[in-house]
């Protein structure tokens, strides 16, 4: 049976990190901080793409299909350039609150995905929504990854609540999907900032929708491995 408790659920997973030697989990820690430094000018934009690169091989994205295998790191170099854009820096630390119908926060990150498809299809790199959506959780953490153990835990949920619809989570990427995690997070606030403390006092940041991709990746995880 899954852990559907928000706070234990997630530290389920991070206390590997803090018990697991260079953990692969540590991954996205190190590309989201190295990215925090290149927005305060104290990186460069190749070290991030190299950040970026080992991030999403530890997270199963260099698998062959994508074609990302037949690339070097350096391909994500315009991504970066893309992601820094002055119109794009305030989805860094944004208020979660912000994300709602019509709002210039939602249309400008959906403005990136598309941008991001682009730059990726152009070199040839199929730019899948989960490709996608896992660049952004590296750098902004402002989106969850839309992997298959993710959407395996959303749909366990869903089940779960599947006599209250206002609960129920929006599997296909698109607005009201990130309008559904917002609303997810805001139910469940008090839980996920308990959570969000506990991994504070050992030293990281780890920002709304990075906790909210844990925890419907984590069951995910829970209901494939049993």
């Amino acid at each position: 049976m899954p852990i559907s408790n928000i706070y234990d659920n997630i530290l389920s997973s991070y206390n590997e990190i803090l018990t697991v030697g260079n953990h692969r989990y540590k991954s996205w820690e190190y590309c989201f901080s190295y990215f925090n430094q290149l927005l305060d000018n104290h990186g460069d934009k190749d070290t991030a793409s190299l950040h970026l690169a080992f991030y999403l091989a530890s997270w199963g994205m260099y698998r062959g299909s994508s074609q990302l295998l037949q690339k070097d790191y350096r391909v994500h170099l315009p991504v970066i350039y893309e992601l820094i854009k002055k119109e794009n820096r305030f989805l860094r630390n944004i208020n979660i609150e912000k994300f709602n119908t019509g709002s210039r926060e939602t249309n400008t990150l959906l403005d990136l995905v598309g941008s991001l498809r682009k730059i990726y299809r152009d070199r040839g790199v199929s730019s899948t929504d989960t490709l996608i959506t896992k660049v952004i959780l590296g750098t902004y953490a402002c989106l969850p990854a839309y992997d298959s153990l993710f959407l395996n835990g959303i749909g366990y949920w869903n089940n779960r609540v599947k006599s209250n619809k206002d609960q129920r989570i929006i599997k296909r990427f698109g607005k009201n999907s990130i309008l559904s995690f917002v609303r997810f997070y805001l139910s469940n606030l008090k839980e996920f900032e308990k959570t969000a403390g506990y991994i504070s006092s050992h030293g990281s940041f780890y920002p709304p929708m990075k906790l909210v991709d844990m925890y419907f990746w984590n069951l995910g995880y829970q209901i494939t491995s049993k």
